[in-house]
Formats: structure tokens, sequence, C-alpha cells
């Protein structure tokens, strides 16, 4: 009787899994077709894999309702899952831990000095002329409307007439208003840039030091986390993005959810507070909050990703520790509403902006979405790896570097311990989500989750890929420490690790020097308030349009070139309209657009420029307001007449 129940259970459990698979299927491609024999059979909507589902679940609760899955008894599942490591949500830590964090800020900092030293002798350098100025010119637009006229922060002056144009791409706020003091100050844009860029390397390394002391109670083995996160091959490959930097406010959230949820855990919280008292909830929960808002207002892309994964690590912990949820409700909801304030302002812009814009097209994320080869791509700076595997591919090489995987492996070898699983998972879902429209759970993501349908590159998820690889690894030095415990061997292998970490890394930067000085001609737009500015050649590829925004941090006239994430309709139709510029058709695109001033830079590498320059000359419909040279090339001012 009892094999034949056991046998009962199984059968239905399978058909569960088996009907909750066929809904995911026909929910992602809209059908599933299969053959049983030579009889075709076909399904096309979820309803009645649904229903199945549920008459399965129902008589599977009515025969066995204390067997666990696939027959085995609820204790033994338990007693699996409980291994001999059992490692609470947060840990006690010695007392000290300020100044232990401040002496891994300054070894972190130390270690990124010699990684970075190229950079940082060269702060005024960059890797090429194109997003990093694109960064400088957002970071200046936020910093100058916010100060002149911050109603109107998100209308940034390219793309005119077009609205809303800082939408168009991330408008990294939260690090623009960071270093606002430095630009008061009168410090180079480039070399505050360059401050800000790199101090997402060091931040983040910081907050996983922080999260992994918590999570192991091992001042080294978070020490090497951080140290690994800070260097994260990832960081690399994207060297000219700033907002890809910006991932220290993850492993702070991360921190944040620990603490919420092994506040009343018996882990050690208690240590700071008198013992009949626990921690209200309230601050954590807040302070999960502000870090989503802040990794929102420094990085879309990884707050929208982080609110999946952080979502999965903490169903994990309440799945495994059990830890009460009605204590957490009003703090939770409380919460939820402040963060929905912070959050209304961008929300609202991006909102009104998104008929100009509208979703990614499928192919754009398919081409960006990652595949498991990519992982053994090794970005173009390491000096270790890059040239003895695969060749890089664009936003998907995405190679973690061995040290991270080594000590993974060190920390995810049996037996295992319930957090190192719950992070495993998050690896797993992390992993899968770079593959974007390659895996598994990207399309439902597109599908169900507005914000995914504005981002281009699934890959990205990368990110979050190296964030866990830190965080195990913080569990593999813990475990490699322990091997033993002589202070000797403790040293050594500390030692022997940090090194491994920053061989791994080792960049060798290719670095660029950025103009000393933008073309005298903007003088006199300054002038000019009212000014609407074309800059002249106007390239094929948007790209070329950099140096244009660039420049506009010396006037912040308004632009009709543009460049960003998303190109507008209107745009594309005007560089069509100016392709035999300075033709009558041309100048009455002008005039309709309101443009009162066009420029021509021949110091840009432009073909055609002497030829379009000397064009200009002649035309009737333009009056020369400056004429001048830079780099040795002509570069003058026109301002369009009225017809």
């Amino acid at each position: 009787m009892a094999s034949t129940r056991r046998s009962t259970v199984v059968a239905l459990d399978t058909l569960a899994v088996i009907f909750l698979l066929l809904t995911a299927a026909i929910f992602r491609s809209g059908t599933f077709l299969f053959y049983v024999g030579s009889v075709r059979v076909s399904l096309g909507s979820t309803h009645r894999t649904l229903l199945a589902l549920l008459i399965v679940v129902v008589m599977r609760a009515i025969v066995a309702p204390r067997v666990g899955p696939f027959g085995r008894w609820t204790a033994q599942w338990q007693r699996l899952l409980d291994s001999t490591e059992r490692e609470p949500i947060v840990v006690s830590v010695a007392p000290g831990a300020w100044r232990r964090a401040a002496v891994a800020a300054l070894g972190i900092a130390a270690a990124l000095g010699v990684l970075l030293h190229d950079q940082l002798r060269h702060l005024d350098w960059v890797p090429d002329l194109g997003d990093p100025l694109f960064s400088m010119w957002r970071v200046g637009w936020v910093n100058h409307q916010l100060a002149t006229n911050p109603l109107h922060l998100f209308d940034a002056n390219i793309f005119y007439p077009e609205r809303l144009t800082l939408t168009l791409s991330d408008p990294v706020i939260l690090p623009a208003v960071t270093i606002a003091p430095l630009l008061a100050l009168g410090v180079n844009p480039i070399v505050a840039y360059n401050i800000l860029f790199l101090s997402g390397f060091w931040l983040s390394g910081i907050a996983t030091y922080l999260l992994v002391e918590r999570l192991t109670g091992s001042a080294r083995a978070a020490f090497i986390a951080g140290l690994a996160y800070a260097c994260y091959a990832y960081r690399f490959e994207h060297y000219s993005h700033l907002e890809l930097q910006m991932t220290q406010w993850m492993p702070f959230g991360l921190l944040a959810l620990h603490l919420l949820l092994g506040r009343d855990s018996g882990s050690g919280i208690r240590d700071s507070t008198p013992e009949s008292r626990v921690p209200s909830p309230a601050r954590y929960v807040l302070a999960l909050a502000l870090a989503s808002v802040a990794q929102l207002y420094s990085s879309m892309y990884y707050a929208v990703f982080f609110l999946v994964y952080a979502a999965a690590i903490g169903a994990g912990l309440l799945l495994v520790h059990r830890t009460p949820i009605r204590p957490l409700m009003r703090p939770v909801l409380a919460c939820a509403i402040v963060a929905a304030l912070l959050t209304w302002p961008l929300a609202r812009a991006f909102t009104e902006a998104e008929p100009m814009k509208g979703a990614r097209g499928l192919y754009e994320i398919d081409f960006y979405s990652a595949t498991p080869a990519d992982y053994l791509r090794a970005n173009r700076y390491n000096t270790l790896w890059h040239e003895r595997l695969l060749p890089s591919a664009p936003e998907r090489t995405l190679f973690p570097g061995a040290a991270p995987l080594a000590l993974t492996a060190v920390a995810l070898a049996p037996p295992f311990g319930t957090m190192r699983l719950i992070y495993a998972a998050g690896l797993l879902l992390s992993f899968d989500g770079s593959l974007g429209l390659h895996g598994v759970a990207y399309p439902y993501y597109y599908q169900l989750l507005f914000p995914f349908r504005g981002l281009r590159s699934p890959a990205r998820f990368a990110a979050l890929v190296g964030m866990t690889l830190a965080i195990l690894a913080g569990f593999g030095t813990q475990r490699l420490l322990r091997r033993r415990p002589s202070s000797r061997y403790q040293r050594a292998a500390f030692a022997a690790l940090i090194a491994f970490v920053m061989i791994d890394a080792w960049p060798t930067l290719a670095l660029t020097p950025v103009w000393k000085e933008p073309p005298p001609i903007y003088d006199a737009l300054r002038y000019a308030p009212n000014a609407i500015l074309v800059e002249t050649p106007i390239p094929g590829d948007e790209i070329g349009n950099i140096p244009y925004l660039y420049f506009s941090m010396q006037h912040w006239a308004r632009l009709v070139n543009g460049y960003s994430g998303f190109i507008p309709q209107s745009y594309a139709a005007f560089q069509k309209e100016m392709l035999l510029f300075p033709d009558a058709d041309s100048i009455a695109a002008l005039r309709r657009r309101g443009v009162t001033y066009v420029s021509v830079n021949c110091g840009l590498p432009t073909a055609g420029c002497q030829e379009q320059s000397e064009a200009m000359r002649r035309s009737k419909a333009l009056r020369l307001a400056a004429d001048t040279t830079w780099l040795g090339k002509p570069v003058q001012l026109y301002e369009v007449l009225p017809p």
C-alpha cells in the first residue's frame, strides 16, 4: 500500500512539473506543438494546462498532503537542506567593525591604485572620445540644469525641438550630483569625471566588503570579496561607460535585506542593543528602499535587474529561515510609499517620453543577449586572458576571471550551506538573465515587467553575476582560511589570494588625451541666450555628434544634433534633409526648425568638410559670425538669415 501511494505521489508530482513547463512554454512562444505517434497535438492557450495543473495539485493535496516532493517526507527534505554548515542570515562580528572597514577601504584603494596606475597618472585622459565625452555632457547638463532650471531637468539641449531628451539614455542624476562640489571648485571636468568613474570601482568594493563580513564573520574573506568585485573583469569591458560602474548600491541593498530578515533570527544583530529589544525593521526596510532608489538614480539597468535579483534572494531567505512576515508588513508598505515618491519624477519623465522612444525591438535585444560561450571571451584590456580565450564581442565579452570562478568553486563544494545555496540560485538567475532572449526567464521579464522593454542589453546582467561570484568568493576564502588555524598560514593564504585576484584582473589600459580647449567659435553663443545651433558636418552615424555635445558644455545652446541610447525619428528625418547642405532645401529645413546658427568644424575627421566650408561662405542665406582655426583646421560659425 505504501509503495502504491508513493508511486501515485511521484506520478502526480511529475505531471505537475510537466503541466507547469507546458504552461511556461505556451506563455513564452504562444503555442506548443508536438506529436504522439502520428497524431499532431497543438496547444495554443495556457488555460487548459493551468486547469490541468490545478486538478493535479488538488489531487496531490488529497492523496498525500504530508508527503514532500516526489515521495520524500518533509523531514527528509529538511535534513537535506540543513547541511552540517548551517549558515545564518547574518552573523555577529567582533567589535571594531568600522575600524576594519576603514582599513579595508584603504586596502582596496591601494590595490586599485596599483591596477589602475595608468589612469591615475593621466586623469585627464579617457579610453576613447565617444561614451566618456557623452557621460561628461550628461553630468554637466544635470548640474547646469539643477542650478538654473531644475523643473526642466529632463529637457536636455539635444535633438531640438524634442523634449525630455535626457531620458533617451540613463540620466546618471545621482553620480552627477555627487561630483557637483568638484565642478563648483573649478576642477577640470575630465578629471572630475575620471574621479567619479573610478569611485564606482572603489565604492562597490567597500559595499561588498561590508556585506560579506556580515555573511561570513571574516574580515579577510570580506576583503577578498570586495577586491574581487572592485576589479571584476566586466568593469573593464565597459571602461567607457560611467553608469555601468555604479554598482555599489546593490551590495548595500543586499546588506539591508539580510539585516532586515535576520533581525530576530538569533544571528547576532542584537549585539549593540539591549537584550530585551529587537531592532525595529523600519530602519532596514528604509535602508533597502533608499539603496534601491539610489541604484535607480545611478544606473537604471542595474536597478531593474536588482529588483528581480533581490526579490529572489529575499524569497530564498524567507523560505529557508522562515522569518516572520507579519511584523514587516507595515514598515514595508510605508517605505514602498517613500520609494515611490522618490522615484516618481524619474518615472514620470520616462513615461511621458515613451511615445518618442517606444519599446526596444526584439532583434536588438537578441543581438545583445549573451550565450554561454560569451563567458569565455576576455575583455581587450585583460593582460593575462585576452589572447588566450575567445575573441571579443560587443557587450558580450563576459569572462569573469579565474579567481572569482575558482573561489566560487571552493565555496560551492560540499558540504553545502544554506546561504551559499541561496546565492548559488542567485548566480543561476543572473546568469540566465544575461542570456536574455536565449535564456529561460528574460522573455517573461520582457512581457510582464514594463521597465525591461526599454533595455537593450540583457548581457549587462553580468554585473550581477560578478557580484554573486564575489559574494561566493568570500565564502570560498573563508573555507580556505579555516583549513589551518595558524596565524602564519592565515597571513600567507590571505596575501596569496590578494595576489591571485590582482594578477587575474591586471589590465593594460589604452588611453587617449582629450582636446585641451574647445573651438573658440562658441564664445559668440554665450551672448545669444535663445540660440539654436546645428553643428556640421553632420555625421552619418550619430556617435559622430558626441564631440558637439561635449563642446556644448561651453554654451548650453539648444542643439539639433544629438546622440543617445535612443535616436528620435525626427532627427533621422533631419539628417536626410541636410544631405546636400547648404542647398536651398536644407536651408529651408533649418528655418523650419528655428535654427539661428550653423557651425562647420574641419578639425574633426569628417570627409568633405573643406568643400562644405567653402560652399557655406558662398551661401547668401548665411552670415559669418566667427572665423578661426582649431587643431590647425578652419572652424566657422554662421548666423542663419531670415528668408
